[in-house]
C-alpha cells in the first residue's frame, strides 16, 4: 500500500476549513484532480478504498 503524506492533514479536513474560500476555479481544479486520477487507478486495475463524499454546509 502507497500512501502520500500531507503535511496539513487530509484533504477532507483542508475542504471542510477551506471550501467557502476557495474559488469556484479552484474546486473544480481539485475535484478534476481527484476524477483524473481515480480513472488513472481504475484504467491500472488498481483497487482502490475508503473514498468518502464531503457535506459543505455553509
Amino acid at each position: 500500500m502507497i500512501l502520500e503524506y500531507a503535511d496539513e492533514g487530509t484533504l477532507r479536513t483542508y475542504l471542510k476549513t477551506n471550501f467557502t474560500r476557495l474559488k469556484w476555479t479552484n474546486q473544480l481544479r481539485i475535484a478534476e484532480e481527484i476524477t483524473l486520477g481515480l480513472l488513472f487507478l481504475h484504467n491500472k486495475g488498481i483497487i482502490h478504498r475508503d473514498l468518502f463524499s464531503i457535506r459543505i454546509t455553509f
